[in-house]
């Protein structure tokens, strides 16, 4: 199958389930195909490889980019204003946020004329553990992103809230301002799941000018959504639309695999793997922002030597023996003379 723009898969992984949307260039409606495989125990790599194994066989499409949604507990994110910044100065920030906050993972989104960098706190580690299982199970040209920056890409413009229930005890909700302002993971209490809602009424975010501590990040991201949510929870409805590529997404009924409801935020990260949301980066990890030469594990650099003396003593034979056979030697090669 060869590849052209408009073909993508997008991935929304949770602990509990697996969501992913295929789209295809030449498919009316661009979805080709869409899953939803549930995740036996996220703890076990053998239970959480087969649920990649068998959404990969149901989206099919051999060879397509894959970009995957991800934002696990305890995750928060922040922007940070990065316009008209140079390579270096963009790591003397990304180092700055190391040393601050300890925020190693940042990643960079152009909105319009600026440009905004994403500081976000998760688990690498754990993220590099979920590419490397998607690539053995047959994902090509993984990329691990926010989820909050997936969903993103179906919101109308004018959306300014986003909660997010995608499974049992997993959910997180989002400020935006066309990209994300700020998102964290919040408590799923007894709300249904899955599900989207939106708002767009206007939102007061000046205390998220600075970066915050997580607490703090958190305690403000939950209220203004909360606020922000009322009249949203009350009807049960979506205030906004999800829209696709400029197009409203169809209101399919909640039980189909492709309700919004479901596959809204794998398909925010089909668009951007098919490359129909401009240019768009992975997520930069500082790796020895806070390793040590000591900590650092270096079996080579010292070695114990032979306990051996540094002088090899070799028996050379003496000058009477060597001087008596280089004569042998000359006087059988010597021309005869008649």
């Amino acid at each position: 199958m060869t590849a052209r723009r408009g073909d993508g898969i997008g991935l929304e992984v949770t602990t509990s389930v697996v969501r992913g949307v295929r789209l295809a260039h030449n498919e009316a409606g661009r979805v080709a195909a869409v899953c939803e495989v549930p995740i036996s125990r996220f703890e076990d790599n053998a239970a959480v490889f087969d649920a990649l194994v068998r959404a990969r066989g149901r989206l099919g499409g051999d060879g397509l980019t894959t970009r995957v949604a991800w934002f696990p507990k305890g995750s928060t994110m922040q922007r940070v204003d990065a316009t008209g910044l140079t390579g270096p100065e963009l790591n003397q920030l990304r180092h700055g946020l190391a040393d601050d906050t300890g925020i190693t993972s940042t990643m960079l989104i152009d909105a319009d004329a600026r440009r905004w960098m994403l500081a976000l706190r998760w688990d690498h580690n754990r993220a590099w553990w979920l590419q490397e299982l998607l690539e053995r199970a047959g994902f090509v040209d993984v990329t691990i992103e926010p989820a909050p920056v997936a969903l993103g890409r179906v919101l109308g413009r004018d959306v300014t809230v986003a909660r997010r229930d995608a499974s049992l005890e997993r959910s997180w909700a989002a400020l935006y301002d066309v990209v994300p302002i700020a998102a964290t993971t919040v408590e799923s209490g007894t709300r249904e799941h899955p599900s989207i809602a939106c708002a767009v009424s206007p939102i007061g975010v000046n205390d998220l000018g600075d970066v915050l501590a997580d607490p703090a990040l958190s305690q403000e991201v939950a209220r203004l959504v909360a606020d922000a949510l009322i009249d949203v929870e009350r009807t049960n409805e979506l205030d906004a639309q999800l829209v696709a590529l400029d197009d409203p997404y169809p209101p399919f009924p909640a039980h189909d695999l492709r309700a919004p409801q479901r596959v809204g935020v794998a398909l925010g990260a089909a668009i951007g793997a098919a490359g129909l949301a401009g240019r768009l980066r992975a997520v930069d990890v500082l790796t020895s922002v806070r390793q040590t030469v000591e900590s650092l594990p270096r079996p080579w650099a010292i070695e114990r030597l032979a306990d051996a003396p540094l002088e090899v003593a070799r028996d050379r034979p003496s000058w009477w023996s060597r001087t008596g056979k280089l004569a042998k030697s000359w006087f059988r090669r010597a021309p005869r003379k008649i």
